[in-house]
């Protein structure tokens, strides 16, 4: 019994020196953190940013105006991160402490998919989720295809998401057209809505075209071949729904 007591003894011993060890560790590293929290030459000089394409640099800067000179251990990535996502285009952020005072950032962007078009006639970029996202710097580089739409533009912004119907079924007919036939994008120049049926213009003929999201590939196929092989009156519509069959029919509007 003796012995099993001692025993204990050594082992409360060893708990004891392992606790303060411990704590003289954790107070050496809150003191070291303290004081280069404190330390000037840990003051933030430069950002690094990358990943941004439709959001300009100069804009990103602006928005990182107030984290310029804050200590590098000390600031906040949290804050940082929140600052760039008011811009909707900026979809993530990854932040890296380049020491001694500077901070890597790199951007991923939402990618316009279509344009919204206003009812007075204004366009807005819709990301491939529906959202509404700031213009690019370059708009020219952002060549999309547009979408009728009835909305007043004041009541269009970005970080807003179009939820109806006609969009939802333009944003999967295109996602659809992008998987099947990427080639085929650069041809639409609008999408507009005809008695319930999404319509396609060309953007080189003008021609008006139906498909709908089954066997695209083949639609493509027979709207091509028309096109290449037909005299196709540019006031009419290609409707390639119906299997094997090309219908012409007037447009309505």
């Amino acid at each position: 019994m003796a012995e099993y007591g001692r025993k204990r003894r050594g082992n409360s011993r060893f708990i004891f020196f392992f606790i303060l060890i411990l704590l003289v560790l954790g107070s050496l590293t809150w003191a070291s953190y303290a004081g280069l929290s404190k330390a000037s030459w840990l003051n933030i000089k430069k950002f690094s940013i990358s990943g941004n394409e439709c959001v300009s640099t100069i804009t990103i800067n602006d928005l990182l105006h107030d984290f310029m000179g804050a200590n590098l251990v000390d600031v906040s990535s949290s804050s940082i991160r929140k600052q760039l996502l008011k811009l909707k285009r900026i979809e993530r952020v990854q932040i890296y402490r380049l020491f001694p005072n500077a901070l890597k950032i790199k951007i991923t962007e939402r990618k316009g998919f279509v344009y919204l078009k206003s009812y007075e006639g204004d366009l807005f970029p819709v990301d491939e989720n529906g959202m509404i996202v700031e213009y690019a710097v370059y708009p020219s580089k952002e060549d999309l295809p547009i979408v009728h739409s009835q909305y007043p533009s004041r009541k269009l912004h970005a970080g807003s998401v179009i939820k109806d119907a006609f969009m939802k079924r333009v944003i999967k007919l295109q996602t659809k057209i992008i998987a099947e036939k990427p080639d085929f994008l650069k041809s639409i120049s609008e999408y507009y809505l005809d008695n319930g049926s999404v319509v396609i213009v060309d953007a080189t003929y003008g021609t008006r075209v139906l498909l709908n999201d089954r066997d695209l590939s083949d639609q493509i196929r027979r709207y091509q071949f028309v096109q290449e092989n037909g005299d196709i009156n540019r006031k009419n519509i290609l409707d390639l729904r119906f299997k094997n069959q090309v219908i012409v029919r007037p447009e309505v509007r």
